[in-house]
């Protein structure tokens, strides 16, 4: 996603083996060749690579930091700073990202070292994630369905002041059940449908939260989700426990499986 060159640090097999408890790496997706063959190749050549050169140091903080409130430029703004395949720095401004332009955020994360669509930990610098901002679009209907964290340039946004609150309704509600009802549903790697419930998600036990369910949209019938539903909670996402050796900055949203909640249309009283 960015051509920014690396600079080593120390890794090695502790921080490999860390990976396996990824989500991002481990979705839902029937595995069906050719893709499915495609993606743990490509997994097993860059936990090769990274024991081989290490992983990046992180890129330069942003400009912005977490909590402040930003508005994305507006289209044309955006345009100048483009190369003639829309990328800035080697990222690409993505197809969704166009429909927030003009739309005010509050910056999620800075995202200085993140595990990328390749696999591969790439370093980045001057790079945030917005609240709200997803591969979803603004009015929901893009993306594949699992709810990406859009990346932005420092160059993409500028200051602005925190618009009134208001309240996104939501189809569904769900309560996070227990860790001894969860736990239950594991096999002895800590997986169901070979998908880790990754450190991080039990604080979440008990908790009551807006739900969507993943639908990849984007996505042939026979790369959609196996094991029966799976839910993305409403603000909950990866913080990088799971490669804390290595650094992810990349938010990707938790997924959560319909046996781990109690779900329903209505939100509690």
């Amino acid at each position: 996603m960015t051509t920014e060159d690396y600079r080593t640090a120390p890794s090695g097999d502790a921080a490999v083996r860390a990976e396996d408890r990824c989500q991002y790496k481990s979705l839902p997706l029937r595995d069906f060749p050719p893709l499915g063959v495609v993606r743990r190749l490509r997994i097993a050549h860059e936990q090769r690579r990274q024991v081989r050169v290490g992983v990046p140091a992180p890129g330069r903080p942003s400009r912005y930091r977490e909590g402040d409130w930003v508005r994305i430029k507006e289209a044309a703004e955006i345009r100048t700073t483009l190369d003639a395949e829309d990328r800035h720095r080697g990222l690409w401004f993505t197809g969704s990202q166009w429909s927030f332009c003009g739309g005010v955020h509050q910056v999620e994360r800075v995202v200085r070292r993140m595990v990328d669509d390749h696999y591969r930990i790439r370093r980045l610098s001057g790079t945030i994630t917005l609240t709200g901002a997803t591969c979803q679009g603004a009015d929901g209907s893009q993306g594949c369905g699992l709810d990406c964290a859009l990346l932005f340039r420092d160059e993409w946004v500028e200051p602005a002041a925190a618009p009134p609150a208001t309240a996104a309704p939501a189809l569904h509600w769900a309560t996070v059940r227990s860790l001894a009802d969860i736990r239950a549903t594991l096999d002895g790697r800590g997986r169901l449908h070979d998908v880790p419930f990754q450190p991080g998600m039990e604080r979440y036990a008990g908790g009551r939260f807006a739900a969507a369910e993943v639908s990849h949209r984007s996505l042939a019938w026979w790369q959609r989700p196996v094991g029966g539903r799976w839910f993305t909670l409403a603000g909950l996402r990866c913080d990088g426990e799971p490669l804390a050796a290595t650094g992810c900055d990349r938010q990707c949203a938790l997924l959560w499986h319909e046996s781990w909640l109690r779900l329903s249309d209505a939100p509690e009283q």
